[in-house]
């Protein structure tokens, strides 16, 4: 066998080198490449609301590997955002830092229009009397907060009697609109108690149908009371003087009913109200008095008695009387 020269070697074991050294790097990259094949994302399909508390890892549903976000998400920000997530790992056996980069880009949507809010679907306002139509309203963005600056369309004449709409119409900073609208009802004022006892009188015997002798009984109470005049009072309000929780009732049923407890109308349907309930053998007393001078002064009398509850009835019954023989 002949002797191997010290070239060759240096060349086999040159050779055998580059292998095991080519079998390292293979060994190395294979090792590094099934740790990369292992780190994942998977997003969720969310959008993300303007001004919402949502941060960047919440649009992740799963992920494999140590996680890193360049930034947060900016949700007062409507231009697109490019986030770069970051999932890393360590090849354990030759120490490699392992990364994989994705790249999600993020639109910020505002869905939420500015709240428009209406206090009382119908306002009542008098003639000569002008109504500020923005008093019964508010309008805020959940997110920008109150908003001033909004659209206003009425065709109200503080100068006519008659019955408006309000139209609200809003604008968020992103554009986004909302719309809204009431009712303004504008009356006259009662004038004079004569007015007044003439427009009593109709409803009492026409609306609630009550013979001559019962009006005329309740008329008398309502002139001790209020002189006709229904806006007139403080802790005792209205045609009938209601006070503490029966003005508060007053309110109530009319705000229910879309009528203006300051108003004739409205303060009549609240006292048919209360007869027809808290009050009725009031009512079912009065529905039948005879219609006669002597049935308006007990009628009087005894509406002063068992609804009113004054302290003294006298000189109710005789002005019952009185308006009956009119």
């Amino acid at each position: 066998m002949k002797n191997i020269s010290r070239k060759n070697v240096y060349l086999i074991v040159a050779a055998v080198l580059l292998l095991a050294l080519s079998a390292f790097f293979v060994d190395r990259s294979s090792r590094k490449q099934a740790v990369y094949e292992k780190l994942n994302i998977e997003f969720n399909e969310k959008d993300v609301e303007y001004g919402s508390s949502i941060k960047a890892k919440d649009l992740i549903r799963s992920y494999e590997g140590e996680l890193s976000i360049d930034k947060e998400i900016d949700t007062y920000d409507m231009n697109e955002q490019k986030l770069i997530y970051t999932v890393s790992a360590v090849e354990e056996r030759y120490k490699q830092i392992v990364e994989k980069i994705y790249e999600h880009t993020v639109q910020v949507k505002d869905s939420k229009p500015s709240v428009i809010e209406i206090e009382k679907d119908t306002v009542y306002a008098y003639v000569n009397s002008p109504y500020d139509v923005k008093e019964n309203v508010s309008v805020y963005d959940e997110v920008d907060g109150a908003i001033d600056d909004y659209q206003v369309a009425t065709d109200y004449d503080p100068e006519k009697a008659g019955e408006y709409s309000v139209n609200i119409t809003a604008y968020d900073k992103n554009g986004l609109s909302s719309n809204g609208s009431y009712q303004l009802i504008v009356r006259n004022r009662v004038s004079s108690p004569s007015e007044g006892y003439d427009i009593i009188y109709s409803i009492l015997t026409s609306a609630y149908g009550y013979n001559r002798a019962a009006a005329c009984g309740i008329l008398a109470n309502i002139r001790f009371e209020s002189n006709f005049i229904p806006d007139i009072g403080d802790y005792y309000y209205g045609l009938c003087q209601w006070g503490g929780s029966r003005k508060d009732n007053l309110y109530s049923y009319c705000g229910t009913n879309g009528l203006d407890p300051a108003g004739i109308d409205g303060q009549l349907s609240f006292l048919d109200h209360e007869l027809s309930t808290s009050y009725s053998g009031v009512k079912t007393y009065l529905l039948n008095v005879e219609n006669s001078s002597n049935g308006a002064f007990e009628a009087g009398d005894y509406f002063c008695r068992y609804y009113e509850g004054a302290a003294s009835a006298d000189g109710r019954g005789d002005l019952a009387v009185s308006y009956f023989g009119s």
